[in-house]
């Protein structure tokens, strides 16, 4: 008997270069055009398809804006086009299955209302928390939504065992799963190294946004302090972001977002990788204590020691230090910042534990078992 086709609808897909989108596109790299197809919002894309390891991938734009503001709330206008987009690709591609992601409702809506009105599974997956970390109209929306989303679902994932305690706790009778974030990871093997340059190079990755700001710019101004110290920030935030906040200068080096095997390749130029974590922001406590951010992943296997900047009783600092894979920062002091660079670039043990911890706990996100538990999870009735 066939298993049918699932369609994974994302806010982000391929070509997108955020998180989210990236590890979408990881997922179908691991599933064939036989057991997946997927939707999303490309609004540069000229192409109304494209495909990735043959996984088909359809497009659509549904925002409206005035002048360009106005797109989170205008864009409901055309939540029918986007419901009925969702449905023709259903019928033609024989989908019977729905995999919504969030960090974004009026997607998952879509795909929530086209799964009740058709009678097919449905299966969340959240990159985030939802109604816990929404203010204003937006949580009024959540509140809505968010049971439905939960209650209809046959499995709703959640990104990692942070999440999947504070949901468990707070609602004890729906089903919750980690699946989490998935990559390709390599087989490193620990290779010891000493930086015999006067000059040390320090890597900051991903987005700079309310889950790591604050904590960001405290960390790179902390460092950049010191002449010999040099930030590389491989990053799509602009430089113009950065230098608003003050990092800027002649040991300051934007190198912008880079194809992913580039990324990789550029490691072994760096001293130290960095891994700030928001003390406070605009986002939720909640939030706060559950994300795990998306770059942790390929740092691990980096073979270069962490240097991570993040409070204390988040799960992010509680998988550092219970995997003993990183040298954590919890206070937001100097002077102790500077303190764990100098252990780090000094101390060869450290950084050698360090290093083969990361490693081997970087094998808990390989792609091939996301995508082993995501299919025995959705496929498991057929």
């Amino acid at each position: 008997m066939e298993r049918g086709k699932i369609l994974v609808v994302s806010w982000t897909v391929y070509p997108a270069t955020t998180g989210s989108s990236v590890i979408v596109d990881n997922i179908a790299d691991s599933f064939s055009k036989s057991e997946m197809v997927m939707l999303g919002e490309a609004k540069d894309h000229k192409k109304d398809t494209s495909q990735r390891n043959g996984v088909q991938i359809y497009y659509i734009n549904p925002n409206v804006s005035l002048k360009g503001r106005g797109q989170k709330y205008l864009r409901w206008i055309k939540f029918r086009k986007l419901t009925q987009r969702i449905t023709e690709i259903v019928e033609k591609e024989k989908c019977t299955k729905i995999l919504a992601i969030f960090p974004d409702e009026f997607y998952m809506y879509a795909a929530y209302s086209v799964s009740k009105r058709l009678n097919i599974p449905f299966y969340t997956w959240f990159h985030n928390t939802y109604l816990d970390n929404r203010k204003g109209p937006l949580k009024w929306l959540a509140k809505r939504l968010q049971p439905g989303f939960f209650h209809h679902a046959k499995t709703n994932f959640v990104m990692s065992d942070g999440m999947l305690k504070f949901y468990t706790e707070k609602y004890p009778d729906i089903s919750f799963k980690t699946l989490v974030h998935g990559f390709k990871i390599p087989n490193v093997v620990y290779e010891p190294f000493n930086s015999n340059s006067v000059s040390k190079h320090f890597l900051f990755s991903g987005g700079l946004n309310e889950s790591c700001r604050e904590a960001t710019v405290r960390l790179l101004k902390t460092i950049i302090k010191k002449p010999d110290y040099h930030v590389h920030l491989s990053t799509g935030t602009p430089r113009s972001v950065f230098e608003h906040y003050g990092i800027k200068g002649a040991n300051v080096h934007y190198e912008g977002f880079v194809d992913f095997e580039m990324f990789l390749g550029r490691f072994p130029k760096y001293d130290i990788m960095l891994l700030p974590h928001g003390f406070d922001g605009e986002r939720t406590e909640v939030e706060y204590k559950t994300i795990f951010p998306t770059r942790t992943i390929p740092l691990l296997y980096s073979n270069r020691p962490i240097l991570a900047h993040s409070p204390k009783n988040v799960f992010l600092t509680d998988f550092l230090r219970k995997n003993d894979c990183a040298e954590i920062v919890n206070d937001k002091d100097e002077d102790e910042i500077h303190a764990a660079i100098s252990r780090l670039l000094t101390d060869e043990k450290l950084r050698a534990r360090l290093i083969k911890n990361a490693i081997k706990v970087s094998k808990m996100f390989d792609i091939d078992e996301v995508s082993k538990q995501l299919r025995e999870t959705v496929f498991r009735n057929v």
